[in-house]
């Protein structure tokens, strides 16, 4: 009978330790040395595309709040946005935001998910352009505002993460499960930090263990 519980802990630490530990830090690697196909393999991005929703549409009405401060009727604009464009802002960055190139670039640079949001480029005009035409649009100016030149793809080559910003133990700040399936970590940028800035969860998803979520703090 000690046999039989010893070897339910042993194979519950294994399942729920071992294994989603050994996927996460293959992540890492995949992150920090470029490697698109293990950042695929190891990012479920339809379902952490759910879960950034949210935090790309508060950042993107924080976005559009900006860029019509002090214009007649922006409150009637914000209203007219989030009914009609929002959405589609919201799920054109989703589209930027998330592949494996814009992930590794990301950590390469060391920015934040919020900070990547708030400043993405669609390959067009950038948000506060698409801003300036809808107000335009609603109010009837005839002038336009010039357009900034596009950024470079995000699809280009990531470079590698540079030591100095290489993810270890110290940028975990907390842990736990998240459900029958899933465990959370709460992560770090700088490992002096006294508390997570972003939330990443990992669910076992049949075959394997791979992020099917991340959340940045509010």
């Amino acid at each position: 009978m000690r046999f039989v519980s010893a070897l339910i802990v042993v194979l519950l630490g294994l399942f729920y330790v071992a294994w989603p530990a050994w996927s996460a830090y293959q992540l890492k690697v995949a992150l920090e040395s470029g490697d698109v196909a293990g950042v695929e393999r190891g990012i479920d991005f339809p379902s952490v595309r759910q879960s950034l929703r949210p935090a790309a549409t508060a950042a993107i009405e924080q976005n559009l709040k900006e860029a019509t401060k002090g214009t007649p009727g922006s409150d009637l604009l914000i209203e007219k946005m989030s009914k009609e464009t929002l959405p589609k802002l919201v799920e054109t960055s989703l589209d930027t935001i998330l592949t494996p190139q814009a992930i590794i670039r990301m950590h390469a640079e060391g920015k934040s998910l919020r900070e990547l949001i708030k400043s993405v480029k669609t390959g067009g005009p950038d948000l506060m352009g698409q801003v300036g035409g809808l107000v335009r649009d609603l109010f009837s100016k005839k002038t336009a505002p010039a357009t900034p030149p596009a950024s470079p793809p995000l699809e280009t080559a990531a470079p590698i993460v540079p030591e100095s910003r290489r993810l270890g133990l110290g940028n975990v700040k907390s842990a736990g499960f998240d459900g029958p399936l899933s465990v959370f970590l709460g992560l770090a940028r700088d490992p002096a930090a006294a508390g997570p800035d972003l939330t990443a969860t990992m669910s076992f998803t049949g075959t394997g263990w791979r992020v099917t979520g991340l959340v940045p703090k509010t």
